[in-house]
């Protein structure tokens, strides 16, 4: 019992930052099809951090500090082979994090729901945002392309049906 009633308690003690993404269940590819801006298979290139990009943890931490500190934002960078939702027109597209780096005192902060992708490896990517600022996170149908043959199927017949154009 004393056992007990110290992991409990230690668990309430616990940073908030030590938790973890929570998800609702996945959703079906039709529901992620849906809801997602941009549905594409594509090579990770890298990563690097670029300014000039809205964060809104960032902006929320200027404000609590009550100054204008300048900070980066991670991107990740992806060569596209294959559109299902969104622009199709680009062979190039970025995902835009929530992880930022403050440039006066080199700290930076890291999202829980992020991904992580393995340099040359193929995705399968639902993004949400805009073209600007497409991101994916741990509870999106996100996953290594080797992995999704299933919904590369079901995502062709959906894709091909919002592009058929009904007959005059």
């Amino acid at each position: 019992m004393k056992h007990l009633v110290l992991i409990l308690t230690s668990l309430f003690l616990l940073p908030a930052a030590a938790s973890a993404c929570v998800c609702d269940k996945k959703a079906t590819v039709e529901k992620a099809y849906a809801e997602s801006a941009a549905i594409f298979a594509g090579k990770f290139i890298g990563s690097e951090y670029r300014r000039g990009l809205k964060s809104e943890f960032a902006e929320m931490d200027n404000e609590w500090r009550g100054k204008k500190r300048e900070y980066e934002v991670l991107v990740h960078r992806f060569e596209v082979a294959d559109w299902y939702k969104g622009d199709n027109s680009t062979r190039q597209t970025i995902l835009v994090t929530d992880e930022v780096r403050f440039l006066d005192d080199g700290s930076s902060t890291v999202s829980d729901c992020g991904l992580g992708y393995k340099e040359g490896e193929s995705y399968l990517i639902y993004a949400y945002g805009d073209e600007k600022a497409y991101d994916s996170g741990a509870c999106t149908r996100t996953a290594r392309l080797t992995r999704s043959s299933a919904d590369i199927a079901i995502l062709k017949r959906l894709s091909q049906k919002k592009s058929a154009k009904p007959a005059t």
